[in-house]
């Protein structure tokens, strides 16, 4: 009962994040990466602060606070990698690379923890080279946001790891206030210096703040923290892949986006790599039951 709760939870987790796409997408017409997440992240730990108030149980504030600095730099580059990309591209091809994560958390397992790892994952890598190849053009020529995509993959499955190993005995509130906290002090900070600051355009963007804010990062990340504590790493993952389909769907219905006959043919790939990458469960199962 409890794997059934953790499930429908991080399926919430994937609809808010897909829907995130479309708002991150919309945002990008006015504001850098950098000032976007710096404050989408610091309204999502404000949101958090009356729970802390009534949410009390298993706090350790040392270890809330070690953690979730590096929680928050993990999301923290990943978000800011990934909301730079959506400048140059789609939701749905964003969504789809991103999904990358899912087939990275099982290889960081591996080389890391010494987890096994099996032949589904290593068919995993090989087809999702093959949805690269067609999200990427017929030459497989990366383009920077592409390239940027990726970067963000691998810091969303580190943290996705780092939840599952650290984060099960800990305060999930305090923790998500210090890892948003983290994330939206550097992304401000890089900002200050990088980026153009303009009142206006934050309040042209301030729907876009608000829903990514407060759902897909007060809301979302928490749920995600939770959820975990009751799914197997990879079965969460499996999960919170939908928001690749989620996002795609999305991209198309509200902004009238659409993919390559190529591209589409890459995002299908993509999310079967996904798929496989999570088979090992069953194979573990199975070995468990001899």
């Amino acid at each position: 009962m409890k794997a059934f709760k953790g499930e429908i939870i991080l399926f919430i987790t994937s609809l808010i994040w897909g829907l995130a796409f479309i708002f991150q997408s919309t945002a990008s017409a006015y504001l850098g990466a950098f000032i976007f997440n710096g404050l989408r992240f610091i309204v999502g730990a404000l949101s958090l602060v009356p729970l802390l108030r009534f949410n009390r149980h298993g706090i350790d504030l040392k270890k809330c606070l070690k953690l979730g600095i590096i929680l928050g730099i993990f999301i923290g580059i990943a978000a800011n990698f990934q909301q730079y990309a959506i400048s140059f591209t789609s939701a749905g091809k964003a969504g789809f690379m991103t999904s990358l994560y899912m087939v990275i958390v099982p290889l960081i397992g591996f080389i890391f923890f010494k987890d096994k790892i099996s032949k589904y994952v290593i068919i995993a890598i090989i087809v999702a080279v093959f949805g690269m190849y067609f999200l990427c053009g017929e030459n497989f020529i990366f383009a920077p946001s592409d390239i940027y995509l990726i970067v963000c993959a691998l810091f969303f499955a580190l943290q996705i790891v780092f939840i599952d190993r650290f984060a099960r005995d800990v305060n999930s509130v305090l923790l998500s206030f210090f890892e948003y906290l983290t994330a939206g002090l550097m992304s401000l900070v890089i900002a200050i210096f990088f980026e153009d600051i303009n009142i206006n355009n934050i309040f042209n963007a301030a729907s876009s703040i608000l829903y990514t804010g407060v759902l897909s990062t007060g809301v979302a990340y928490t749920l995600q923290i939770i959820g975990q504590k009751y799914t197997e790493a990879s079965i969460a993952s499996i999960i919170m892949s939908l928001e690749s389909v989620i996002a795609a769907i999305a991209g198309f219905i509200i902004l009238k986006q659409s993919l390559s006959s190529g591209e589409i043919i890459g995002c299908v790939l993509m999310f079967i790599a996904v798929l496989l990458a999570q088979l090992r469960i069953k194979e573990k199962e199975s070995e468990g039951s001899e």
